[in-house]
């Protein structure tokens, strides 16, 4: 498939994702819990649960200013802590609590039925294949790093 077309077919089908995924997803989220800190959460999770600040901030692509205000709810709500290097006090790691991990388990196990209903109500032709597709997906995503994107590298945009 041609670049134009797969950018064709992603802005086609952004919105139809919106619809069905994002949004609902969005609603499901306990109050006080913003979509930043969520992906916040599932980042410091698929990285050993521990990162730095920048570290953090150049996964979410966002500047370090806003991931601090994002990082400070997570302590808030006692989602993360700070822990201080040993060898070197100015280095910060963030680390993802246990209770952190509970909220995360419960959210997919009890609070995002509604995407349960969307799988069961999709034929099994279909089911497979666009559980398939996110994995292709994922896939893809999980080796692009923060770095290798330089449309979504926060450091480039001004």
């Amino acid at each position: 498939m041609k670049t134009s077309e797969m950018q064709e077919l992603l802005f086609a089908t952004l919105p139809m994702w919106h619809y069905h995924i994002a949004k609902p997803f969005k609603k499901l989220l306990d109050e006080g819990i913003s979509i930043d800190m969520y992906y916040c959460l599932q980042i410091l999770r698929r990285h050993n649960d521990m990162m730095t600040m920048s570290e953090l901030a150049r996964w979410m692509r966002i500047p370090k200013q806003q991931m601090t205000k994002v990082v400070n709810k997570l302590i808030e709500c006692e989602f993360a802590e700070r822990i201080y290097d040993s060898s070197d006090r100015r280095i910060i790691r963030l680390k993802i609590t246990d209770k952190a991990i509970g909220y995360i388990d419960k959210f997919l196990s009890e609070d995002a039925a509604y995407f349960k209903n969307m799988f069961d109500s999709m034929n099994d032709n279909d089911r497979e294949k666009f559980g398939e597709a996110l994995y292709s997906i994922h896939c893809i995503f999980e080796k692009m790093k923060p770095e290798d994107c330089s449309c979504c590298n926060t450091q480039q945009k001004k």
